[in-house]
């Protein structure tokens, strides 16, 4: 729908917006819509589509309000899916294209390391933080003692996103 899209635009001599690229989340949470919470493939293939669009905590509000009224109290399996979906929305938006989790830790891909935004994640989360500027640049984020992936992501992320605000100003 995106390339179809952008090929209308240049069609019609418009250029295409810049967008962001998505981000790749892959770690080790329950995140899933079982088949007894919806039985129904189409609509189980539809609420996962509602779900990937989710870009604020207004969206999710939203989708979890309708899965709800439609199907009653989600189990914690699409919880996690849709506090992943924020995340990978509010990662794309910082610049992260993919998320890997190895151990205790997880890894945060990026085009180019920020080190002014590396420098308060490494204030805030002390001795938690290692920075990989490689062919394939990274920043890794050790999990706290007893800390899910999901907690320790958006702890991160949370972070970032303020030292951006903060940039901005």
């Amino acid at each position: 729908m995106k390339l179809l899209s952008e090929a209308v635009m240049e069609e019609k001599g418009e250029v295409p917006k810049a967008t962001t690229k998505e981000c790749l989340i892959d770690i080790r949470i329950d995140a899933h819509i079982p088949e007894d919470y919806i039985d129904s493939l189409p609509q189980r293939l539809s609420i996962y589509k509602r779900i990937a669009d989710i870009r604020n905590d207004e969206d999710a509000s939203d989708v979890l309000d309708e899965l709800i009224d439609r199907f009653g109290e989600p189990p914690s399996g699409v919880e996690g899916l849709i506090k992943v979906a924020l995340l990978r929305n509010m990662a794309s938006n910082l610049g992260i294209y993919e998320i890997g989790q190895n151990n205790n830790s997880l890894l945060l891909y990026v085009d180019k390391v920020d080190m002014n935004k590396v420098a308060v994640l490494v204030k805030a989360m002390r001795g938690r933080i290692l920075v990989s500027t490689g062919p394939k640049p990274y920043i890794t984020v050790k999990k706290s003692s007893g800390q899910s992936p999901l907690d320790a992501l958006k702890e991160a992320l949370d972070l970032l996103y303020q030292a951006k605000v903060e940039e901005e100003k």
